[in-house]
């Protein structure tokens, strides 16, 4: 029961996520043979359906910890616009912009759980000086009336280093705290932010490593993963860095979190449920340890479902429980 107390904090916390919107769509089959025209497998469609993703996806995060989400983000004029539009209903402030398509991921899953392919439908140009200035007023509109704000960047160009900037100074002057998931690129945008977290890969690219795991053994972990979380903490000015690190589990400049042992099924939406977590706790209680022991067991539940998932109402029962 030791994340009831916390878990309960988080039901008071009002969460702003910025960033790129997503539709997730999925064509769910049954896989046949192998086709006759090219090694590939034949997959015969039963289902398809489609999920907000991304940013919106954080959002979805917020809402199954807990807390209150509001997002605002960047669509094309076209279906899938719409129908995420119309999927975050009076939580989504969506700008339309005629010269962008909606990001949409296409993932065909065969027998259920394995993913055969994807097909990715997107731009990655940043946003034209009008539509920026429009997000930007958005957000700057909602930050009072928000506890932590989250920038959920996949490089599709909604969140320009004009943008960042201007988000982490208004932020600043309203009291609220940003939380970004960041990549190494970008990280020079995030200067004053109150955490950036990366992925194993990404933090080494950030350093100029190949691998920052390469030292981890049977043993124990090394410091090498903490050193560059420090590092990264120095030179971008950020208060606090998260490192993930897959099977290795987590850390951050201060501490190392053990990732929870269970069995993967598709890890796509980890990295979401983690920064939702992360950015609920920080507003919650500031930056202690347990937010990071509480994020590996909603990631580890998120992990066990095929496809872009959120913590189920019965997954937090078995935290609470410490199961």
């Amino acid at each position: 029961m030791r994340f009831s107390p916390l878990l309960d904090k988080l039901t008071s916390i009002r969460a702003l996520v910025v960033g790129d919107l997503m539709l997730d769509e999925y064509i769910i089959g049954r896989a046949t043979r192998i086709s006759p025209e090219a090694p590939v497998m034949v997959v015969r469609q039963n289902r398809t359906f489609s999920v907000p993703g991304g940013a919106a996806n954080v959002a979805k995060n917020i809402e199954a910890l807990g807390g209150h989400a509001s997002v605002i983000g960047v669509v094309g004029e076209d279906q899938a616009g719409i129908e995420l539009q119309s999927a975050l209903g009076e939580h989504g402030h969506v700008i339309p912009d005629p010269n962008r398509p909606t990001t949409r991921k296409t993932r065909v899953l065969a027998d259920a759980s394995h993913q055969v392919l994807r097909i990715d439908h997107e731009s990655e140009e940043p946003l034209a000086p009008d539509i920026e200035d429009l997000v930007g007023e958005a957000i700057k509109e909602r930050l009072p009336e928000s506890d932590v704000v989250i920038l959920s960047d996949y490089t599709k160009g909604v969140l320009t280093p004009g943008l960042v900037s201007r988000i982490i100074a208004d932020a600043k002057a309203a009291n609220t705290l940003v939380v970004a998931n960041a990549k190494p690129d970008s990280l020079a945008y995030y200067s004053g932010a109150t955490l950036v977290s990366l992925n194993a890969r990404e933090a080494a690219d950030s350093v100029g490593e190949k691998d920052i795991l390469r030292h981890q053994n049977g043993a124990g972990l090394s410091d090498r993963p903490r050193e560059v979380a420090r590092k990264i903490q120095r030179d971008h000015r950020i208060d606090h860095v998260l490192i993930t690190l897959g099977e290795y589990g987590m850390c951050t400049e201060e501490f190392y979190v053990r990732p929870q042992k269970v069995e993967v099924f598709d890890t796509a939406g980890a990295g979401d449920t983690t920064i939702a977590t992360v950015a609920l706790g920080l507003a919650a209680i500031g930056f202690e340890a347990q937010i990071f022991e509480l994020a590996a067991y909603t990631a580890a539940a998120v992990v066990r479902h095929v496809g872009v998932a959120v913590p189920s109402a019965d997954d937090l029962i078995r935290i609470r429980q410490g199961v």
